[in-house]
């Protein structure tokens, strides 16, 4: 484990020329719900050819935050840049980050080739990695396994043109070798975006993290030693 410009418009944010210039801030996230302070000045960040790792307990607010910064929760605070450009609140967001949310977002009567071709995907590429999807181009989404239907979505994140993907729990309810396509999927795309994934399999997220950041009190801390998980509460010592 190893811890440690151009103004981008939305009619520009997909299949830059230059991706190694693309980087995202989201910095001074506050959100409460009444008397309950979820986040107190959060921060999250992100450049092309890194994985950053944000690891968190159940209620920590690591969903609450990606959620902020698609622009679906409202927040008392936020700051989001996208390189030079301020987009906080935009109707954009979606081009500039794709969001793999824990909730399936492919209709379930929509057959999955018609959900590539809605995304503009190669399902070819898909099949090539995943040898079982030959035989489901043709399958209604709703008739796929949960495992399956979440390898797509992961897929069509990571897959897609936007210059970021944020991805919420990917690894969860995935048998050990897809897990394992996924990292080497991960890995691949980095050369192409800026990738933030959490999920509560730490360990496979370490091994694709390239940065890990801890959401613990409504504050993220910069991992930089096993150790400090312990510090933090999160892993026992």
């Amino acid at each position: 484990m190893q811890l440690h410009d151009k103004s981008l418009s939305p009619e520009n944010a997909n299949g830059l020329n230059s991706p190694l210039e693309n980087t995202l801030l989201a910095d001074s996230i506050r959100l409460s719900f009444g008397t309950n302070d979820v986040l107190n000045g959060a921060w999250l960040h992100s450049r092309t050819g890194k994985v950053t790792g944000l690891l968190g307990r159940n209620g920590s607010g690591k969903s609450c935050m990606f959620r902020a910064i698609m622009g679906a929760l409202k927040t008392q605070d936020l700051f989001v840049k996208v390189n030079d450009e301020i987009v906080t609140g935009s109707l954009h967001m979606g081009s500039y980050i794709k969001y793999l949310a824990q909730k399936p977002f492919l209709p379930s009567r929509m057959r999955l080739g018609k959900a590539f071709d809605f995304f503009d995907a190669d399902y070819d590429s898909l099949v090539v990695e995943f040898p079982q999807f030959e035989d489901y181009r043709q399958t209604k989404v709703g008739e796929l396994s949960g495992g399956e239907v979440r390898i797509a979505e992961i897929w069509l994140c990571l897959c897609s043109n936007a210059p970021f993907c944020i991805l919420d729990e990917p690894f969860s309810y995935l048998a050990p070798v897809a897990v394992e396509a996924i990292q080497r999927l991960i890995q691949r795309e980095k050369q192409n975006k800026g990738i933030i994934v959490s999920d509560h399999n730490y360990e496979a997220l370490l091994e694709v993290a390239d940065e890990v950041l801890l959401l613990s009190d409504g504050y993220v801390h910069l991992i930089k030693e096993r150790s400090d998980l312990v510090r933090y509460g999160y892993l026992r010592g």
